[in-house]
């Protein structure tokens, strides 16, 4: 897959934003590539003592919400939380359940099965919730903004219905008694990107805050955060504004969580040291959402709501035995869909992949939809075939006009063929009738093949800065993570630099897909760590010991056996006579001398 490499603009650094950032002009460069361009947006980085949360009551009908919440309280209602099954529904099912308790009120919580019942409100759901849970306000969390039918037979059967969400809004949202959803705020709004925890913690906030006595409030609504930063990591949330703010006390929170079943949890995901987003990324949240992939995700809501230490430490085992087997069937659907690509390479012409399969474990096909979007760069749509339903995970790339949510609703006023979807820009859902699969198909396929047609649909690198090499030191790495956690939004720094040459190399790993680097700048004695991951094969084909590259990297730090060291972690490589130097170092270094 060649790669564009796409290096920031070195426009002037507003004055008063520069002594936000101390002075540094690299870190000011950064934040400016993020679009963080006014110094109030900047102080969620580089000040947060300044920052006051937002209000809950910013996020519109959010008042109508806690007024019902509070009646129910106050007339001893039955109130059922009702989350998705992923790590940002079940971390919001768990956040609610704590906030009544801290209360000293019982709620019940249902989660729906992804097999049987699918995301969302269903009305089977609603029945057993009105008739068996005996319940008379339910509120939603990470889900129900599309229900709308189902919001009605709710209010039909008198189960009053308040939604939490923060999926992109249908034309004709639910009837409740409150939808809840940032998205009706502008995108410039600190809370438009609030995940479903987020809206969640915003709701449970305004709780504590009318039943308990300020210290208390403060402390209880101080405790959820650690399952905030859940959510809005594992979610994907755009790591700025509130959502970096939250997240990062999150974090902190996490570190000393009082949830015993989150300690264990990190225990078994190998987190020694202070959690990151990374850690949650990577480590616990998969973890978590292993429950609702292959089977029921009450066994992770359970463990981030038990007090009892036994129950918590086989939670925890169970969750990650889940996981590993949720690897092994992710490896197998790759493969299997790999190979289908190879056979009918002709499927790449649509500028978009659409496979089916009725062997196909529809709980893990979005994971596996994200590898083959990181290996093709195209839209992935991965079609589960189950008895009379299909179902499918669809995964997106980041192309200027193409919006995910937008493109599956045009295709819906054409065909009228889904029988169910909804999602985001750059990620969705949706199920189908078996005899309405292929004609689905052709449709997406004609779809994408016209909307993609004039695009460059090759993966662009974007590059921060070029640095000269007497700036890799451990104090760039302390610098760059001041703008930490990296996430979404807030990606960590791509720089370049170069040429330097090659001299030694190492293969790395069992099947010695990776490599390790030893790079010089010409007459220079100092020897640079790399690592490439994954490319091993690419780049031996290509280059040799003495070979002289120029690197597009992140900095980190390599701790090793306790043993620190500076690294690159190489993310593209190119020769010099292939790029316009000039470009790369001399344009952008005339204006930008990164402070050492």
């Amino acid at each position: 897959m060649p790669y564009n490499w796409s290096i920031a603009d070195a426009c002037e650094i507003p004055k008063d934003f520069l002594e936000l950032a101390n002075s540094d002009t690299l870190l000011a460069r950064l934040l400016m590539n993020r679009g963080v361009t006014n110094t109030s947006l900047a102080s969620y980085f580089l000040d947060l003592n300044a920052i006051q949360e937002q209000s809950p009551f910013e996020i519109p009908e959010m008042y109508k919400a806690f007024l019902r919440v509070k009646k129910a309280i106050l007339d001893k209602e039955k109130i059922v939380i009702f989350g998705d099954y992923d790590v940002d529904g079940t971390s919001s099912v768990a956040l609610m359940y704590r906030c009544f308790k801290a209360i000293g009120i019982s709620v019940g919580y249902y989660i729906p099965n992804r097999f049987s019942e699918g995301y969302g409100l269903n009305n089977d759901a609603i029945k057993t919730i009105k008739q068996e849970m005996q319940a008379d306000l339910l509120i939603t969390c990470d889900c129900g903004i599309s229900n709308f039918n189902e919001v009605e037979f709710a209010n039909s059967l008198e189960l009053d219905v308040i939604i939490t969400d923060h999926h992109s809004i249908p034309a004709t949202p639910p009837n409740s008694i409150a939808n809840c959803n940032p998205k009706t705020l502008a995108a410039e709004h600190p809370l438009h990107f609030l995940p479903g925890v987020g809206v969640a913690y915003k709701l449970a906030s305004l709780i504590l805050d009318e039943f308990l006595e300020k210290k208390d409030a403060e402390f209880f609504k101080n405790d959820l955060l650690d399952l905030v930063a859940l959510g809005m990591v594992a979610d994907l949330a755009p790591l700025l504004s509130e959502n970096r703010y939250l997240t990062i006390k999150g974090l902190r929170v996490l570190a000393k969580t009082s949830k015993v079943g989150l300690r264990e949890l990190l225990k078994i995901s190998g987190v020694e040291i202070d959690p990151d987003a990374e850690h949650i990324g990577f480590g616990i949240g998969p973890r978590i959402n292993a429950a609702g992939r292959l089977d029921n995700a009450l066994d992770a809501v359970q463990l981030m709501i038990s007090d009892d230490v036994q129950e918590a430490k086989e939670l925890a085992l169970q969750l990650d035995l889940s996981n590993k087997e949720r690897q092994i069937l992710c490896n197998e659907i790759f493969d299997s869909a790999l190979k289908k690509i190879e056979e009918d390479p002709d499927i790449l012409d649509n500028n978009v992949i659409v496979l089916a399969d009725a062997s196909w474990h529809h709980g893990v096909i979005g994971i596996v939809a994200s590898r083959l979007l990181e290996r093709f760069h195209l839209p992935v749509f991965l079609i589960a075939i189950e008895d009379e339903i299909a179902k499918s995970s669809v995964r997106c790339i980041d192309v200027q006009g193409l919006d995910l949510f937008a493109e599956m609703t045009e295709i819906q006023t054409k065909t009228n063929l889904f029988a169910k979807f909804g999602g985001h820009k750059m990620a969705a859902g949706f199920s189908v009738k078996i005899e309405n699969l292929d004609s689905l198909i052709q449709e997406i396929n004609k779809h994408f093949k016209n909307k993609l047609a004039n695009k460059d649909l090759k993966k662009t690198i974007k590059i921060d800065a070029a640095l000269a090499c007497q700036e890799l030191t451990e104090n760039l790495v302390t610098r760059i993570n001041k703008l930490a956690p990296f996430g979404l939004a807030n990606p960590s720094p791509n720089f370049v630099i170069g040429p330097l040459e090659i001299k030694r190399i190492k293969a790395l790993g069992q099947e010695q897909k990776h490599l390790k680097l030893f790079l010089a700048q010409a007459s220079e004695s100092r020897l640079f760590e790399a690592v490439i991951w994954n490319r091993a094969q690419e780049f031996l084909e290509n280059h040799k010991i003495g070979d002289q590259l120029v690197f597009v990297f992140q900095a980190k730090i390599n701790d090793f056996m306790q043993m620190r060291s500076f690294q690159l972690d190489i993310k593209d490589w190119n020769s010099e006579e292939n790029l316009d130097m000039d470009t790369l170092f001399a344009r952008f270094r005339k204006k930008i001398e990164a402070k050492t």
